[in-house]
């Protein structure tokens, strides 16, 4: 019993400190969003933006034309353990194109993907196998 119990403890301490690790920060400051741009000339263009949450994992992600304009943009959903559980893909117009969904193993990994289009019908599932030497 006692053996489950410091595993527990030790399996959450591990658990707090790499949240902790994982937040993404610059100058001691939570990072909250990276903005690229294209550099033409002495012009300057928005080409993508990244966006975080408080634990540091990116949220979303805005792709730019060349004339500034949405070109794509895609969500993320995280469980309790921050794994992420679902992409939402949408296209230029804003319109959803496809969610993708995932299921992760009891060691964590990824073990399921399924990709969902815009109508709710499944489009396709892989599995993930993982093979240890």
């Amino acid at each position: 019993m006692k053996k489950v119990i410091l595993s527990l403890l030790a399996l959450f301490m591990l658990s707090s400190f790499s949240t902790l690790f994982s937040q993404k920060k610059i100058d001691g400051k939570l990072l909250k969003e990276v903005k690229e741009w294209s550099l033409v000339g002495s012009k300057k263009k928005l080409d993508h933006i990244t966006k975080y949450n408080e634990q540091g994992k990116k949220v979303e992600e805005i792709e730019y034309n060349s004339l500034g304009d949405q070109k794509s943009r895609v969500t993320y959903k995280y469980n309790d353990a921050n794994k992420c559980i679902e992409e939402q893909h949408f296209d230029e117009f804003d319109k959803l194109e496809k969610t993708i969904q995932f299921e992760y193993n009891e060691s964590g990994k990824k073990s399921l993907q399924r990709t969902i289009l815009p109508n709710g019908k499944l489009k396709n599932t892989k599995e993930f196998e993982y093979i240890l030497r």
